[in-house]
């Protein structure tokens, strides 16, 4: 529900609050002012009877045609105050939706006491309420439907800017360097948002810019060194050494093999956090897991390493072409590294997932863990502890969920393309067992 949803709900939801409030106080003072005035007006015409009867003039003639009756009473004991009757009863002839008033004023003249009773009708409370609760449902649809046309173009006015910078955010990149335009505002609390956001992303542009610079110079300084040693390497390896300074020389070439694959994967995890590689382009996914497994041919050939591969045809996912071979190469070549000689290795393509299963001893760190940088299994001391971070970043980038499980001797990863698709059911395919099992 949208902001000005929730304020005209919750402003409904008051006026729903303090209505029937407000209206049975309304009803109570309008009873009483009602059933007040009537009582008044009748003691008033009582005491005018009174008040002529007193001057001498006959009953007949003192009450002039109104409903009023004179009475002589029998008795000395004269009340001190008139007598207030009020009916509402059907049985004695009285409307339904009126109520009988009834004012008896008593009086002593000339040794007589009198007693003058003068009466009238009024609104039933019932109908007096059944009305206002009309009034009400009217109040209420009326208030209900002006608060909802109103919000919304008031919303368009008052609410401008503030969307305006939630578009302008959805479409701010830190790869494009332009900065965000905001509109301007007369009310205070979009103007302190306004000034938050502009100082949030140009800082980030800024820290953009200092981190690509970065990740840029560390790339150049550092590889050109280590060209420079690999090459005196391969200068000193060409002279006369003993078969000690070989191992020597051979454990630095190792060494600085390393060093160099270490930075290169730290600088393209720089590069992956800074959304360097967005495409909006479909990759033809299985031509590239077919060049990806000639590349690596000859390595599977060495370990003496069978591979069954089960791929569809036409698998496109949306995914930068590098991204595509760096997490496929990155796949295969952990498979390699930590498989078996003469070991096995399954490969299974959908258009929903992909997966690659190999044999191979127990990791000696959770599984969960194996995607945190530089954490590693003591079974390849050649692994730089970076392959399987660079997989999870390229499949959070796009929007890929990567799974790891071991079972039965088997290390299985799936990579799956559409997060929709892993509530449904797909055909798991066990390495060990040659049988298809469901698997949701």
């Amino acid at each position: 529900m949208n902001l000005v949803n929730k304020i005209s709900v919750w402003f409904i939801a008051i006026i729903l609050l303090v209505t029937p409030v407000s209206m049975y106080i309304s009803y109570t003072s309008i009873k009483k002012r009602l059933d007040n005035v009537e009582i008044e007006r009748l003691k008033t015409v009582n005491n005018y009877v009174i008040n002529q009867i007193k001057k001498g003039e006959t009953p007949a003639n003192s009450t002039q045609g109104l409903p009023i009756s004179i009475n002589v009473l029998n008795g000395k004991n004269l009340p001190a105050e008139p007598e207030i009757i009020h009916t509402c009863l059907e049985d004695n002839g009285v409307s339904k939706n009126e109520c009988k008033i009834q004012i008896n004023s008593f009086a002593n003249i000339d040794n007589k006491i009198y007693k003058i009773s003068s009466y009238t009708y009024i609104t039933a409370t019932k109908e007096i309420m059944g009305g206002m609760l009309i009034a009400l449902f009217w109040k209420l649809l009326l208030i209900t439907a002006i608060v909802f046309i109103t919000a919304r173009i008031l919303s368009k006015f008052i609410l401008k800017p503030f969307h305006h910078a939630i578009d302008g955010l959805q479409k701010f990149s830190i790869q494009k360097k332009e900065r965000l335009e905001l509109l301007p505002t007369s009310t205070k609390e979009f103007k302190k948002l306004n000034e938050f956001l502009k100082t949030m992303t140009d800082k980030a542009l800024e820290e953009y810019a200092s981190v690509k610079e970065f990740s840029e110079n560390a790339s150049h300084e550092v590889q050109t060194p280590l060209a420079i040693i690999q090459s005196k390497i391969e200068l000193l390896a060409e002279t006369e050494i003993n078969e000690n300074q070989a191992i020597l020389l051979t454990d630095i070439q190792n060494s600085i093999d390393k060093l160099s694959r270490i930075n290169r994967s730290l600088i393209l995890l720089t590069k992956l956090n800074n959304n360097e590689f967005l495409t909006n382009k479909e990759l033809k996914f299985c031509t590239v897991e077919k060049e990806a497994l000639c590349a690596y041919h000859d390595h599977l050939a060495l370990k003496n390493i069978t591979l069954n591969r089960n791929s569809e045809k036409n698998v496109y996912v949306k995914i930068h072409p590098t991204l595509a071979e760096i997490l496929l190469s990155n796949l295969l070549s952990n498979a390699i590294r930590h498989n078996l000689e003469g070991g096995k290795i399954e490969i299974n393509l959908t258009k929903s997932y992909f997966q690659i299963s190999n044999t191979g001893l127990p990791p000696d760190v959770p599984t969960n863990e194996l995607f945190k940088r530089f954490k590693k299994s003591n079974q390849s001391q050649e692994s730089i502890g970076l392959g399987l971070s660079i997989v999870k970043q390229i499949c959070e980038v796009n929007n890929f969920l990567v799974q790891y499980d071991f079972a039965d001797g088997w290390h299985s990863i799936t990579v799956y393309f559409d997060h929709k698709e892993i509530n449904k059911p797909y055909i798991y395919i066990n390495p060990k067992k040659t049988t298809l099992n469901l698997k949701a």
